[in-house]
């Protein structure tokens, strides 16, 4: 029960960075480059904000992780191939409700999406890891070790990811 309580804890602080995000920070983390054009976003702020998601992702899989032997279920032996199925299809509807489907508009009107839709892929992008992981070492070390290499295997990603681009 207690790390239900802790997880509620951290899935309502990843809220309220959502909303801190959204109402406070949005006009101050953004440079105008010429009138009209929108705003350039620092690369570092933007990757800060991932980082951020991503340490809530890991906190809620620790906890769990803790609770007892939710990982020992049969379904994580299938489940890198679900996330990739999973993952590639929302890729495809999230690319077709944008440029053909509403999802543009959507996004226009409640800005708030945008985090929802961005946690949603980072949480794909987290569970394949650590799918990927559980699977590889099932039952060679505890569940919270597995966490702990999948949260440093994330970072490593987008670390990568951050100076390549």
């Amino acid at each position: 029960m207690k790390w239900s309580i802790y997880q509620i804890f951290a899935f309502i602080g990843m809220a309220l960075i959502m909303w801190i995000l959204e109402s406070t920070l949005l006009g101050h983390i953004g440079v105008e480059i010429t009138r009209g054009e929108g705003a350039v976003y620092s690369p570092l702020i933007t990757f800060l904000v991932l980082i951020l998601f991503i340490t809530g992702f890991y906190i809620l899989f620790l906890f769990e992780a803790k609770k007892g032997h939710k990982f020992q279920q049969s379904i994580w032996t299938y489940m890198p191939s679900i996330c990739m199925f999973i993952g590639g299809t929302s890729v495809v509807l999230f690319l077709l409700g944008g440029t053909i489907g509403p999802i543009g508009g959507w996004i226009e009107q409640v800005r708030s999406l945008f985090y929802v839709f961005l946690s949603y892929f980072l949480f794909l992008i987290f569970l394949f890891i650590f799918s990927f992981e559980h699977k590889r070492k099932r039952f060679e070390q505890s569940p919270e070790r597995t966490v702990n290499l999948s949260y440093f295997w994330t970072l490593v990603l987008f670390f990568s990811l951050f100076f390549l681009l």
